[in-house]
C-alpha cells in the first residue's frame, strides 16, 4: 500500500495554467486549497461510536464498500457476523482491518485468521491513520507497548509462583490456586454478570518500604486483609493472590459501587503509616460485563487497569472502561500473543517463549540492557506470528510485518521482516548482509537455530559468517558452555 502523505505538496504552477490577472482571485485560491481525498472505509452494521472514533482520525466512513479502501469490522458483533463480513470483503477484494475491543481479542484472532490483515485496538486512532499517511515518530508507540508487554511478564512470573497456594498462610483467605480453579470453572456464560475488582497496597509485600520487621509485617498484611474482608465482603468473594494483592469475585457489583467501595477502603488503608512519614496508598481496577463476561477476560483487564491505577501517587479507583489508550495498547499485545502462542503449538513448531527466553540471554551476553533487551525478547516471542495466519511460507514474514507495523511501528517490523536474512547477503527479503541486518534479527535467527538443534553448536558454528552474525554464534557458545 502505498503511504499517502499527511499534507499534499504544493505543486509548481505550469505558466499556461496560471490564472490571467484578471481572472477571479477566489477561483484561484480555491483550486490551490483543494484537500486531498480522504481515505474512505466501509464499516458493516456500525456502532456510532466507531464511526465518531474513526472519523476523529480523519477517515471517512461511507455506507457501501464500493469505493471503499477498507473493510473495518468490529469485535463487538458476534462471532458469526464478523466472520460473514470478512468473507464477504475479501471475496469483492477489501482489505479488513479488525477494530478490537477490549476482551474481543479471541475474536479478532478468529477474523486474522480468516483472513483479515490488520488487528487495531479501539481507542488507537493513531494507529489506523498510520496505515494511510507516514507514520509519525514510532517510539511512543513501541515504549507503550513494551511497558505492557513487560508489565505482562511480571504478572505471569509473579502467577507461575503463587498459583499452586490455595490458602493464604497469612490472611486465611483464599488464595491464587483457588482463584484460577474458580475461573477455570466459571466457562463463559452471557448472562453472568459479575465484576472482578483486583486490589494492591502498597508496601504490603515489601518490609523495605514499610521499614518493619518481620513479624511487624505479617501483623500489618493480617489487619489489612482483615479490613480489605470487611469492606467487601458484602460484594462477593475475596482472594489474597499475594505480593499485597487481592481479588474480589462481585456479582452484581455496580460501577458507583465499586467506587464507594474503593474509597471507602481507601480511607481505611491510608490511616497506616507504617514509615511514620507517608500514608499507604491502595489501587484498585475493576472490569464487568460492560468488557466481557468471561472471568479471565475480566482478570486481565481488571489488572491493567489496577496497573494503571497504581501509577498514581494517591489511591486511585479505575475501571477498565475508563482506560483508552493504555488498554488498547494492551488489548493489541495480546492479540499479537496469542497468536504467537497458536505458532508455537503448531506440530513442528519453535516454543516461541523459548526462543524468546534465548534471544533474552543472547542479547544480556551481548551487552543489551533494559528496553533494548527487552526488546529483543518481545521480537523473538512474535517472530513467527505469520505461521498461524497463513500456510504459505512465503507470506509468513509479510503478514508478520504488517501486523506488528501497524500496532508496534516500524522498528518491530524491520527486525521481524529480517530473521531470514543471512550474514553474507544470501538471506530474504532483501539480501541485506552483514550490520545492515537489525541486531535484533540476527540475534533471534541464532536463538531459533540453538532451540531448533537442541542446544548443538555443531550447525551453529559451521554458519558463522554465511547464515550467522559470528559475534552472536560467540555468544551462543557461551550459552551453551554454561548451562
Amino acid at each position: 500500500m502505498t503511504a499517502t502523505p499527511a499534507v499534499a505538496a504544493e505543486p509548481i504552477a505550469d505558466p499556461a495554467e496560471t490564472p490571467a490577472p484578471d481572472a477571479p482571485v477566489a477561483a484561484a485560491v480555491t483550486a490551490a486549497a483543494t484537500p486531498a481525498p480522504k481515505l474512505s472505509v466501509w464499516i458493516p452494521a456500525a456502532r456510532a461510536q466507531v464511526v465518531t472514533a474513526i472519523e476523529s482520525a480523519g477517515i471517512e466512513v461511507i455506507d457501501s464498500p464500493d469505493g471503499a479502501a477498507y473493510a473495518i469490522v468490529s469485535t463487538r458483533l458476534a462471532r458469526h457476523r464478523i466472520g460473514e463480513y470478512v468473507t464477504h470483503a475479501k471475496g469483492i477484494g477489501l482489505e479488513v482491518i479488525v477494530l478490537v475491543h477490549p476482551g474481543g481479542e479471541m475474536l479478532a484472532v478468529d477474523a486474522l485468521r480468516a483472513g483479515s490483515q490488520v488487528a487495531i485496538a479501539e481507542g488507537d486512532v493513531s494507529a489506523l491513520r498510520d496505515l494511510y499517511l507516514e507514520p509519525e515518530a514510532g517510539n511512543d508507540r513501541i515504549d507503550s507497548l513494551l511497558d505492557a508487554y513487560e508489565a505482562r511478564l511480571g504478572r505471569t512470573q509473579a502467577a507461575a509462583k503463587s498459583n499452586v497456594s490455595f490458602v493464604d498462610p497469612i490472611s486465611g483467605l483464599p488464595a491464587a490456586g483457588a482463584l484460577a480453579t474458580r475461573i477455570a470453572q466459571s466457562g463463559n456464560d452471557p448472562d453472568q454478570n459479575v465484576r472482578l475488582v483486583m486490589i494492591t497496597i502498597s508496601g504490603l509485600a515489601d518490609s523495605q518500604r514499610t521499614r518493619l520487621g518481620t513479624d511487624a509485617q505479617v501483623m500489618l498484611h493480617r489487619r489489612l486483609s482483615i479490613a480489605i474482608r470487611l469492606v467487601m465482603q458484602s460484594a462477593g468473594d475475596v482472594f489474597d493472590i499475594g505480593d499485597g494483592s487481592f481479588v474480589v469475585l462481585a456479582p452484581r457489583l455496580t460501577v458507583p459501587a465499586v467506587e464507594q467501595l474503593g474509597r471507602t477502603l481507601a480511607d481505611v488503608v491510608e490511616s497506616y503509616t507504617p514509615d511514620g512519614h507517608s500514608p499507604m496508598t491502595v489501587a484498585v481496577g475493576h472490569a464487568g460485563a460492560e468488557c466481557s463476561t468471561d472471568l479471565s477476560t475480566l482478570r486481565e483487564l481488571a489488572g491493567r487497569a489496577e496497573a494503571s491505577a497504581r501509577g498514581e501517587d494517591r489511591s486511585t479507583v479505575l475501571g477498565a472502561g475508563e482506560l483508552v489508550r493504555p488498554l488498547a495498547t494492551a488489548t493489541e499485545l495480546e492479540v499479537t500473543l496469542r497468536l504467537a502462542s497458536l505458532a508455537g503449538e503448531r506440530e513442528g513448531a519453535q516454543p516461541r517463549q523459548e526462543v524468546a527466553t534465548v534471544a533474552s540471554d543472547l542479547a544480556a551476553r551481548l551487552g543489551f540492557e533494559g528496553r533494548e533487551r527487552l526488546f529483543v525478547r518481545f521480537c523473538a516471542e512474535v517472530a513467527d506470528i505469520g505461521s498461524a495466519l497463513s500456510v504459505d511460507d512465503g507470506g509468513r514474514a509479510e503478514l508478520a510485518t504488517k501486523l506488528l507495523g501497524a500496532t508496534a511501528g516500524p522498528s518491530v517490523a524491520l527486525a521481524l521482516r529480517s530473521v531470514s536474512e543471512h550474514w553474507d547477503g544470501t538471506g530474504t527479503p532483501d539480501g541485506a548482509s552483514g550490520v545492515d541486518i537489525p541486531a535484533p534479527a540476527r540475534i533471534i535467527a541464532v536463538a531459533e537455530a540453538l532451540v531448533a538443534s537442541s542446544y548443538s553448536m555443531e550447525r551453529i558454528e559451521r554458519g558463522a559468517g554465511t547464515a550467522y552474525d559470528p559475534t552472536v554464534v560467540a555468544a551462543a557458545a557461551e550459552l551453551v558452555r554454561a548451562r
